[in-house]
């Protein structure tokens, strides 16, 4: 009776996973500042999303610069403008978390570990709704947003996650069926050709650059149906697909922080499509230009 029910559980998923159909944005590495007129680059980013009108918006981490070096009020008035920038989408926006949301842990910060809002505290508090990693359920779909960064001991940072999230990842897998899809989000790539297509193949990743346990981390999805993984940090685009599963490194909404294009990747954004059981993607431009390109 037990294999019975579980084998109906799974043919439903099934189909309602064959026959429904919805659109996300995930937009990533959004770098908002004071300077380069980024606010605008934001604000027009923000309005191609709400033309094309998806279901919900996911952005990938790194959404103001800079946090992690700057004093309380150079963080305070970034994420103040973020916030107020981002309340022009028109549909519900879920808070992936990246290095640089995380408040004062560089020492040239001058800010002390007893501040009320250093470390990860600022992005708790004002976007992450008291935490730093969540899942939530569309129609039929899991969604994960991991927080991929952890604090070393020279107050730097490095790609990983601790062992309270990974713990918390096994609780929030088990309740879902085998069959389930998922989406995963990280901030930090868990896998990327990046460096060796920019530096050669025996290029070797810094712990700041990769999520040092990667292979962990997705050995909780062996029987499972983790369908995609979308990353930042990079601000490059590329695609790796490994067993069934797709690794989406999304670009960077500020291209080259707000500069013009990264190694010919322009400003932009994922639209990830899910048709029928199927994923597909395009990476969107919306039509602005830096400062120095446009004099």
């Amino acid at each position: 009776m037990k294999y019975l029910m579980l084998l109906c559980a799974a043919t439903l998923c099934f189909v309602a996973c064959s026959s429904e159909s919805f659109d996300f944005v995930f937009m990533t590495d959004i770098h908002v500042q004071l300077e380069r007129n980024a606010a605008a680059g934001f604000a027009s980013a923000i309005q191609r999303v709400n033309q094309l009108d998806p279901d919900f918006v996911i952005t990938g981490g790194d959404l103001v610069y800079d946090a992690l070096g700057q004093n309380f009020s150079r963080a305070d008035s970034l994420y103040d403008l973020f916030i107020d920038l981002s309340q022009k989408f028109t549909m519900p926006v879920y808070h992936t978390m990246g290095n640089h949301e995380v408040f004062g842990w560089y020492p040239e910060s001058g800010v002390h570990a007893d501040h009320a809002e250093y470390g990860k505290k600022m992005f708790q508090n004002r976007l992450g709704k008291g935490a730093t990693y969540r899942s939530f359920d569309y129609k039929s779909w899991h969604f994960i947003l991991l927080d991929a960064v952890s604090l070393t001991p020279d107050r730097r940072y490095e790609g990983r996650i601790d062992s309270l999230q990974m713990d918390w990842l096994q609780k929030d897998l088990q309740r879902l069926e085998p069959s389930t899809p998922i989406v995963l989000c990280t901030h930090i790539p868990l896998v990327s050709v990046y460096g060796q297509m920019t530096h050669g193949p025996l290029y070797a990743f810094s712990a700041g650059e990769v999520v040092t346990n990667a292979l962990e981390l997705l050995a909780l999805f062996k029987e499972r149906n983790l369908r995609l993984v979308l990353q930042g940090h990079f601000h490059e685009v590329e695609e790796i697909v490994y067993q069934g599963t797709r690794f989406i490194t999304a670009g960077a909404v500020c291209g080259a922080w707000w500069q013009g294009a990264r190694d010919g990747f322009p400003e932009g954004f994922v639209n990830v499509k899910i048709k029928n059981g199927d994923v597909s993607w395009d990476y969107l431009t919306f039509g602005w230009s830096a400062e120095n390109e446009s004099q």
